[in-house]
This record gives C-alpha cells, sequence and structure tokens, in this order.
C-alpha cells in the first residue's frame, strides 16, 4: 500500500518554493504549462491540509500568483478530465480485486495500483482548489477556467461516486488521507472520505462471500458487480514496466494471464521478446549503450533546447524546428545509462527508434505540424536498475 503521512505533504512547501523560483527565473524553457501543473498540485496539497502542515494561505498566495496567463491556459488544454473516469473506475475495480484475490502478493499489487489511481482524482482536486484561490484573487482567466474545470470534474465524480462501495476495500489508506485533509475540504475528497467507517472496511469481502456477515438492503444491489469476474486491464504503463524487466512478479503473471485470453496482447509480448532477441544479436560484444557518433545527417534544430530533465547521470533535450522535433537523451556518464525509449501519446505502444548522435541518443519524433497536442513519454533506465519517466508536451 502506498504509504501516507503528514512528511509527505510537508515536503511540498519546499516544492512549492522551487516551483515558484523556477517559473520566476524562467529556468526551464517553453511556455511553462508543466511547472504550473506541478505548482497548482503542490499549493492545493498545502491549501487543502493547512492543519495538518501548520502552514498558511500566505505560503500559497504569492506563488500563485507568480503564474502567467498563457502558461495558465496551456496546462488547462492539457488537463484529460475524461482519464480521470477511466483511473477512477479502474480504482474501484482493483480495490475489489485486492480484497479478494487469489494470493496475498497479487492482493497487495492490486491495492497499490487502486491507490495509485485514487491519489490522481486527489492531484487534479488540489489543482483545482490552487486555480479557484488564484480565480479568488481577481484573475479572470482563472475564473473561466476553474469553472470549466470543475464542472467537467463534477460530471465524473457523479458517474464514478456510485462505486464507492467498492473503495472500501482501501479503507486503511483512505482513513489515513482524509485525516490530513481540513474539514473544510473533506467532504469534497469523496474518494478519501466516504464510506471509511471501521465497520465498512469488510463490505467487499461480505459480498463476496469470503466473510461472513450482513449488510443493509440497499448495498446488496451491490453483490453482483462485486462477484462479476474480472481482470485487470493491462495498460500502456504495464507493459512499459514489463519490458523494461521493472515489473514485479505478481504484475508479470497478471500480464502473462491477460495475454492468454487477449490475442493483440500475445502478439505485444511476442513482438517485445523479438525485439530482445534482436537487440542481443546487434550488440552481442557491445556496451548496453551506443557510444556518440556523428550523425550522417544533422538534423536543423532550433538555437536552444528545452532542458525537459537534468540529472548527475543524463540530460533530456527536446529540439524543435520548423521540419522536425527531436528528443535527445545526453548521458553524462556512459558506463550509468542502460537503455532509453521515447514514446507518443498518439502511437503509445510503438517506441520511437533511436541513432547515437553528436549529443548523445537521438529520438526523431516527426514534423511538429503533426504533433500538436500530443504528450511524449520519456523513459530512461540505469544500470543499476533505477528508472525516470518524464511527459512533455510536444
Amino acid at each position: 500500500m502506498v504509504a501516507t503521512s503528514p512528511s509527505k505533504y510537508a515536503a511540498r512547501l519546499t516544492e512549492l518554493e522551487a516551483l515558484h523560483h523556477e517559473l520566476e527565473t524562467g529556468k526551464r524553457p517553453g511556455d511553462g504549462a508543466v511547472v504550473v501543473g506541478l505548482l497548482l498540485e503542490a499549493a492545493g496539497d498545502v491549501l487543502r491540509r493547512t492543519t495538518a502542515l501548520g502552514a498558511t494561505r500566505a505560503n500559497v498566495t504569492r506563488p500563485l500568483g507568480a503564474i502567467p496567463e498563457l502558461a495558465l491556459r496551456s496546462w488547462g488544454d492539457g488537463v484529460q478530465v475524461q482519464e480521470l473516469a477511466a483511473k477512477l473506475e479502474r480504482a474501484a475495480s482493483q480495490a475489489v480485486e485486492s480484497a479478494l484475490p487469489d494470493d496475498e502478493e497479487s492482493g497487495a499489487a492490486m491495492a497499490q495500483w487502486a491507490v495509485q489511481d485514487l491519489q490522481a482524482r486527489d492531484r487534479l482536486e488540489s489543482a483545482l482548489v490552487a486555480l479557484e484561490a488564484l480565480a479568488a484573487s481577481g484573475r479572470k482567466d482563472a475564473q473561466s477556467l476553474a469553472a470549466r474545470l470543475r464542472t467537467a470534474v463534477g460530471s465524473v465524480d457523479r458517474t464514478c461516486r456510485a462505486a464507492v462501495e467498492s473503495l472500501t476495500a482501501l479503507n486503511g489508506a483512505r482513513r489515513a488521507e482524509a485525516a490530513l485533509i481540513d474539514p473544510e475540504f473533506r467532504g469534497q475528497a469523496w474518494w478519501y472520505s466516504e464510506r471509511t467507517g471501521i465497520e465498512d472496511d469488510q463490505l467487499v469481502q461480505v459480498l463476496g462471500g469470503e466473510v461472513k456477515g450482513s449488510m443493509p438492503a440497499e448495498l446488496k444491489s451491490v453483490n453482483a458487480e462485486v462477484n462479476r469476474k474480472r481482470g485487470r486491464p493491462v495498460s500502456f504503463d504495464d507493459l512499459l514496466r514489463f519490458d523494461l524487466g521493472l515489473a514485479s512478479p505478481a504484475e508479470k503473471e497478471v500480464i502473462r494471464l491477460q495475454a492468454d485470453a487477449d490475442p493483440e496482447l500475445k502478439l505485444s509480448l511476442a513482438a517485445m521478446e523479438a525485439a530482445e532477441a534482436a537487440i542481443a544479436e546487434e550488440t552481442a560484444g557491445e556496451g548496453v549503450v551506443p557510444k556518440a557518433a556523428p550523425v550522417s545527417a544533422p538534423v536543423e534544430r532550433s538555437s536552444a533546447p528545452e532542458i525537459i530533465e537534468e540529472r548527475a547521470e543524463f540530460k533530456v533535450l527536446l529540439f524543435r524546428s520548423k521540419k522536425n522535433v527531436q528528443v535527445v537523451v545526453q548521458p553524462h556518464r556512459l558506463d550509468r545509462l542502460a537503455a532509453a525509449a521515447v514514446y507518443r501519446s498518439d502511437e503509445p505502444d510503438r517506441p520511437f527508434p533511436s541513432a547515437p548522435g553528436d549529443m548523445g541518443l537521438h529520438f526523431d519524433l516527426g514534423p511538429p505540424e503533426r504533433l500538436v497536442g500530443v504528450l511524449a513519454r520519456i523513459v530512461v533506465k540505469l544500470v543499476d536498475g533505477q528508472t525516470h519517466g518524464f511527459e512533455v508536451r510536444l
């Protein structure tokens, strides 16, 4: 289960200061939408937990005031509310499976995935609360955006709230999260606060026949849903973890079992195995990371790249030109980088090919006119097994 403690949110105060500084100094090139999103989430986390954190609204007001109008609009355009509905529905299904697992290990994995999906809803709530605080200061752009997003999210909540009984299987984690939220916001956070009484803790097990007990008549209607045979859908992230060797034994078993009944998934796994064999044959006797070599036909690049991420071991750069958009993973130490992959949101199952170039590993993602609104997911794996993932709007 994903841990919850006040210290987890106390770190948001430091993060808020760092993001505020980054926004003011323009340290990260681009329209700033990524930084704005992170800042709104951090600010909202603090605003909704002032009592637990010993914080005040003054800790948040100044950073929010630094958000540029263009960057705020760009962030708002990128919020995918319908994806949130899918995550809440998946969390409800996974919560049931965690309470009625085939084995203890798979039950724990299902519970962790379900809590992570609930956290996605909570992060958006924090961003909305921060956005509404900015709107209250008189920002017209924030007022219109907050009204639009709140309406869209309200529609999702009305649909998904009906499955809250399934979430009772996660009541330990949900109670811990709800206890940190200030009373004025706790009722809105139904994914954490609704049906979290101790008397509800074994609701799913009782309905599933695992535990003896009785339930009020109004809850018996959910029995069919609890006992419905289900299988967790294998997502793009699951396949990526599997491909990079990061999936847990339980995750691997779920994917293999799903593949037995899903021809497309079976083909995907076969393609991964074939690709691994081809890479192994191609790189036999060589290091994992291709050594930098001159590009035979240099790609036209913009004068200044956008720095997506920079760490001690590597840097991720985004180059934009009139002809193409290119991601470059630049290792600072060749002996630390094991692999890198780039995926586009419009083709989530296809990793883009890389080529060794003058700056590192180059990924050509195509002409800019075809990439409007598309997200790129960049995954970098180090030789010690650590994996870092980043997203950038192209």
